[in-house]
């Protein structure tokens, strides 16, 4: 021990020893082996060790009984229950079986033996229909067969009549109505006229049954191969579509704009240098363009406005290319844009194209050349226009009057709102084919109901797998609202689909979708997404550790010398 302390320390030790020793009559030698030992703790009376069992046990009785409790209470998740077998069975197709039922009705008041033409027409449709989800159906028109509010639409209406005499069978499809003339030649031939009525039917409703077929094909489950499976369908009746049609389908897919209820659309004009100064662009729009929107309105609504950009340049990528005329002794000729240009013609960072609007923006622009780069013209173009999928499209003009460079009007603006107008349906995803306009806003009224269906289950099974991946999230009960007001919107499209009211199906499919957006997108759902599980630990181990280990130490101490007393006990009984 005087090694440990010091030579000097231990001689005062030892002196202070000795003089206690020389009053108390001790020896020396006694003396000083007394300062050297320690001094052992007082035995720990029974009384001693009970009180200290009793507070240790108190603490984790308190730690057990509120501590526990009050910490699950204040930290628990609520997960509102969730239909997730119906929402599975939606994300796998097989809830509903879509069906697009289109009824044709057939007014044939000179034909002779009408219902055996109907008959066999319907047969030839039924046997070259490779996807029963999409079918036509035959009715004999009377006087009494309207079509009243809630009760099946009308895709098209037969006119069966008799031709010129000497002329083949032939078909004539008005523009501004659902009424197909057919005609027959005088020497009829019930077995040749209704093979030209079915592959009539077929050419008109052809691509709309590919654009429904792919949709539907892309959200079905692989069937598995079974030797009663049928051809070309999966087992809830989807076509596959196939390989010569997919890339065709999906190309025009690509460029249609995702659905909204709204759309906005804006009209651009970009000149080179500092005129035309105006434009009357709303004349334009409003005789122009505002019919078509209008009757678009059961699909989507829209908003107009249009704006004016002066000294408007290129983007630094794009360079026309001069090429003389070839004919002529002239020096003229004109620049020309590859079709590599197209894609960085928009020169995004000086072009004013941002619109602030919580809804879709389609833009449409037109393009003044400066008069060193004009005439511009795209050679791979016949309307010297080009469509830009998903975002809008651009007309270059080119002025032909000296007017044009001031002003221009509506008249000089038609050609630009008519090739606007064919930009819009094909981004809003109409078939190119027919040419009537009501049969093809029918048949995008019906693309765009099947478009819903699939994305709304879609959005479903995005919703079920994030409640089985995190168990931790919580689920309030607004997303179990807005989850059954889905399944509810679904089962009512399905049902409409199968009854052929395609409108209402339509909207049941818009309020399924953004019940399903709404639920996948809950905002007290999405902070806890990217919440991972070391966070917890984190938060945790500051807390629970300065309380915490005392506590078990304490207890596991007490559990020690209540085994020893036990064995004691045993050895000494």
């Amino acid at each position: 021990m005087s090694e440990r302390l010091g030579p000097d320390v231990a001689a005062t030790i030892a002196s202070a020893a000795l003089a206690v020793a020389a009053e108390s009559k001790i020896p020396p030698e006694s003396a000083v082996s007394i300062s050297q030992k320690r001094k052992p703790p007082p035995p720990d009376t029974p009384e001693n060790t009970h009180t200290r069992s009793l507070v240790i046990l108190s603490f984790w009785v308190v730690v057990i009984t509120v501590g526990l409790p009050l910490w699950w209470i204040t930290t628990a998740i609520y997960r509102a229950p969730l239909p997730l077998k119906e929402m599975q069975s939606w994300a796998d197709g097989r809830a509903c079986r879509a069906e697009f039922p289109l009824l044709i009705d057939v007014e044939a008041p000179t034909l002779p033996d009408p219902e055996n033409l109907l008959k066999t027409v319907q047969h030839a449709l039924d046997d070259a229909n490779d996807f029963s989800a999409h079918h036509l159906r035959l009715r004999l028109s009377t006087n009494s067969s309207r079509v009243d509010d809630g009760e099946e639409s009308v895709a098209a209406t037969l006119r069966l009549s008799q031709g010129t005499a000497g002329s083949p069978h032939s078909y004539v499809l008005s523009p501004s109505s659902r009424a197909i003339d057919l005609f027959y030649s005088p020497s009829y031939n019930p077995t040749s006229f209704s093979a030209f009525v079915a592959s009539t039917l077929q050419e008109i409703f052809a691509e709309e049954q590919q654009m429904i077929s792919y949709l539907l094909a892309s959200s079905a489950p692989a069937p598995s191969p079974s030797p009663s499976s049928g051809g070309g369908n999966g087992g809830n009746g989807v076509k596959v579509v196939s390989k010569v049609n997919t890339a065709e389908i999906a190309r025009k897919m690509s460029r249609i704009v995702k659905y909204s209820p709204m759309y906005h659309l804006t009209f651009s004009l970009f000149t080179a240098a500092g005129a035309p100064s105006n434009w009357e662009i709303e004349e334009a729009v409003s005789e122009y363009l505002q019919p078509l929107l209008d009757a678009l309105g059961g699909i989507s609504g829209f908003t107009v406005d249009s704006q004016i950009q002066f000294y408007a340049s290129l983007s630094s990528s794009v360079v026309p290319t001069w090429v003389p005329d070839s004919e002529g002794e002239g020096a003229g000729g004109r620049y020309t844009l590859k079709k590599e240009d197209l894609s960085s013609f928009i020169n995004s960072a000086e072009w004013p194209l941002v619109s602030i609007t919580s809804y879709p923006t389609i833009n449409f622009i037109i393009y003044i050349p400066a008069a060193d780069q004009s005439p511009l013209i795209i050679p791979t173009s016949s309307t010297n226009a080009f469509l830009l999928p998903q975002w809008g499209g651009v007309m270059i003009h080119n002025p032909l009057a000296e007017s044009d460079n001031t002003h221009l009007t509506k008249e000089a603006l038609k050609p630009a709102l008519d090739i606007f107008a064919t930009q819009l349906l094909a981004l809003l995803g109409a078939p190119t084919h027919p040419a009537s306009l009501p049969i093809r806003l029918d048949s995008l009224t019906r693309q765009r109901s099947a478009e819903l269906l699939v994305s709304a289950s879609s959005t479903l099974g995005s919703l079920y797998r994030l409640t089985l991946a995190l168990p931790s999230i919580s689920i309030p009960s607004s997303v179990s609202t807005s989850v059954s007001s889905t399944l509810s919107s679904l089962t009512a499209a399905c049902q409409e689909l199968r009854r052929g009211r395609f409108g209402g199906a339509l909207e049941e499919g818009r309020n399924a979708e953004q019940q399903a957006e709404k639920a996948f997108f809950e905002k007290s759902m999405v902070g806890q997404v990217y919440f991972p599980e070391e966070h917890k630990v984190a938060v945790y181990l500051p807390l629970m550790g300065p309380v915490g280990a005392p506590l078990l130490m304490a207890a596991l101490k007490e559990i020690l010398r209540l085994v020893r007393v036990r064995k004691a006990s045993k050895l000494g009984g």
